[in-house]
């Protein structure tokens, strides 16, 4: 009998070894699709770039469960919190061009005085909402319908509830109502949609076609299904090309579009994340100053802007220590139901990571998607340890 234990213990010890030998001997590519199907991915994409070219890219699944449709570089994926990384970009463009001050009391954009009702006399800006410490609170006002951004921001109004207890810039708490208003603000400003300004400011000069309405991209076939994270459909492409986008500048009620509803093929998010990584060009072209680059990747510190809370976002870009080893990474996070979307970037080797995926499960190690952990690993050994 314990001839026969021993037999079987190391008949599985031996078929572990064989495993973890043919785990050795996988290809990315198939290590890649691997971490995509344990987490259960209805689609997915990875693409990686360094020094300013895109040096791999792997599309697994599909784009929709009834089709069948593969995932291949032309897929529209949803961005969730990415939209406000993209953004960002687009903000500092209209920082670079003068058109807004990062510092700046967000009213003189608004036209009418903003302000936390408790502290009446302490503007709220750009930097704060960017930076998440502008005090503005996600209450139940923000998701319904009907309420116009004036009345929950007006001083005059007095909205308490809109507003955290908190002085403008003395704590960071992570606002998506905050990141909304920058969109209403864009529209403020240039009297044109978030979404139509974008596509002329910054899409369409760089070759992407992106948007954050599916009714504006130029190949809607191409547009996924969204699912939960059971697998379960959230939103088929026929649902987001029946809602209507109005397509004029309306600040008082534009105030959650740029949340997270962008849509962008992998490889054009791969491309603004190298334009921001890099010297602030893409193709030859500048995208951002070095001034908007250095801005990104500043600590908020009263030392350094005279915000006191310690932030881990600069302008829609949060410092991340723990995606890669002994490694500073940069760039944002993106979930929504079953939906994951990162877009990272590390100055120093000037890698970029994109992870996008219809569905999946949304597991975090340490507050990153653990998908995400997975693949950028992968693609620490493969890559940039060659």
């Amino acid at each position: 009998m314990k001839s026969v234990k021993l037999f079987l213990l190391m008949f599985c010890i031996l078929c572990g070894m064989i495993a973890g030998s043919f785990a050795e001997g996988e290809s990315l590519d198939e290590q890649v699709d691997r971490a995509f199907r344990n987490a259960r991915a209805v689609g997915g994409a990875f693409v990686v770039a360094q020094k300013g070219q895109i040096v791999y890219e792997r599309y697994y699944g599909v784009q929709q469960k009834t089709t069948g449709v593969p995932v291949t570089e032309k897929t529209y994926f949803k961005c969730a919190s990415v939209t406000k990384f993209v953004t960002g970009i687009g903000l500092q463009r209209m920082m670079d061009a003068g058109i807004l001050d990062p510092d700046a009391d967000i009213s003189r954009y608004l036209g009418y005085a903003v302000g936390n009702p408790r502290y009446p006399n302490t503007p709220i800006t750009l930097r704060h909402l960017m930076s998440h410490t502008s005090g503005i609170n996600e209450d139940a006002s923000f998701t319904k319908k009907s309420s116009l951004l004036s009345d929950m921001l007006a001083l005059d109004k007095k909205a308490r509830a809109n507003f955290r207890e908190v002085e403008p810039g003395k704590q960071y708490k992570y606002s998506n109502f905050g990141a909304g208003v920058t969109g209403a603000i864009v529209e403020a400003v240039t009297g044109m949609d978030v979404s139509s300004f974008m596509r002329e400011f910054l899409f369409e000069p760089f070759g992407i076609d992106a948007a954050y309405s599916a009714t504006q991209l130029r190949e809607p076939e191409y547009i996924v299904a969204t699912y939960h994270q059971d697998g379960d459909l959230l939103h088929a492409p026929s649902y987001m090309l029946s809602q209507e986008y109005d397509a004029t500048a309306n600040p008082d009620e534009h105030y959650r579009i740029t949340v997270g509803s962008l849509l962008i093929r992998p490889r054009d998010l791969a491309r603004l994340g190298i334009a921001v990584c890099g010297d602030g060009t893409l193709d030859g072209r500048r995208v951002l100053s070095e001034e908007a680059l250095m801005r990104m990747r500043q600590e908020q510190s009263p030392e350094t802007t005279g915000i006191t809370s310690k932030s881990p976002y600069s302008f829609f870009c949060i410092r991340q220590d723990g995606v890669l080893k002994n490694h500073r990474v940069y760039g944002h996070q993106g979930t929504s139901e079953g939906i994951v979307c990162n877009l990272y970037f590390e100055p120093e080797t000037e890698t970029v990571f994109c992870v996008m995926t219809n569905g999946c499960r949304t597991v975090r190690d340490h507050g990153v998607m653990s998908l995400t952990r997975r693949l950028c690993a992968l693609a620490e050994e493969a890559i940039m340890n060659e």
